[in-house]
């Protein structure tokens, strides 16, 4: 089935539910950025929690974003994913095909900073918050940020499920309280957490909409009409334009250099598309409108 998040409520509207199935936006990271099943697992989890985050943030304003960025000391080097509030993801992993095959997750990202970057572009500067990463996993980072910079009880559930072929499955839950939550509520909820099977493994054998309802069978949940839903997909808005744009920044020895060699390639590290420019699109940068 397609890529999707949904949003529900639960025990009577004491908690609030985002929901996403990642499947197809994981498996195509994994195939444009070529990466390792423990980077897809890692960065489909990240993806995953981008997208569920922008969600969180005022749906009538467009263009809104959420970027997390792991700079971790473990084997996959820096990490970033980016999730808009209208549903597109992408991201990034600077070694995506470690040597090590026994790493899990908390170990090939390490210690170091999370830093979550929340956006509203063109207007207004980014709102930045940063936290140190405990080496504990991307849900439980999520869950921390969460609770230390938004001020929110929330619970994260993370999950992509490789096979040899691909991902077979991903996705994520966010279960957040309310000020009128009540300690019994939220006791019944954590009960439900720590027995609920792993999500990924439900999520390949079942839609969405059907795992949240087993996760949180006995709490009453209900799901927001389907209007709500929010289709997903691994989408990348790099252009030729903005691939040009940084190389004005460039030296103009640098540049010169770029000139005398006929040229230069950038490569997108989002998506891997490639952009050529020529002499004349390296010489435009130099120009000057007439005085």
């Amino acid at each position: 089935m397609s890529d999707r998040l949904i949003q529900g409520m639960a025990e009577n509207g004491d908690f609030r539910i985002l929901a996403a199935q990642t499947t197809h936006t994981v498996e195509t990271a994994r195939e444009l950025l070529d990466l390792a099943p423990v980077a897809t697992d890692a960065l489909g989890r990240a993806l995953t929690g981008s997208l569920l985050l922008a969600r969180l943030l005022d749906k009538n304003i467009k263009n809104q974003y959420v970027t997390l960025r792991f700079e971790g000391d473990g084997a996959l080097g820096t990490l970033i994913a980016e999730g808009t509030v209208a549903g597109h993801a992408r991201g990034y992993v600077e070694n995506g095909a470690p040597p090590d095959l026994s790493l899990d997750v908390p170990r090939a990202i390490g210690h170091g900073v999370l830093t979550v970057i929340r956006g509203t572009p063109p207007a207004g500067k980014p709102y930045t918050s940063q936290l140190t990463l405990g080496g504990s996993g991307v849900a439980q980072e999520i869950t921390r940020y969460l609770h230390t910079s938004e001020q929110i009880h929330s619970a994260v559930l993370l999950g992509v499920l490789n096979r040899r072929d691909g991902v077979a499955a991903a996705g994520g839950i966010i279960i957040q309280t309310f000020p009128h939550t009540t300690e019994e509520s939220i006791a019944r909820m954590e009960a439900l957490i720590k027995e609920a099977p792993p999500l990924s493994t439900l999520i390949e054998k079942m839609p969405i909409e059907d795992v949240v309802a087993q996760v949180l069978h006995g709490l009453d949940y209900k799901q927001l009409d389907p209007s709500f839903n929010v289709p997903l997909s691994y989408t990348c808005p790099c252009t030729r334009e903005r691939a040009l744009a940084p190389l004005q920044l460039f030296p103009p020895d640098e540049l010169s250099e770029m000139i005398d060699e006929g040229g230069t390639e950038v490569v997108c590290q989002f998506c891997g598309r490639k952009y050529t420019f020529d002499v004349d699109d390296l010489r435009s940068l130099h120009a000057t409108p007439d005085a």
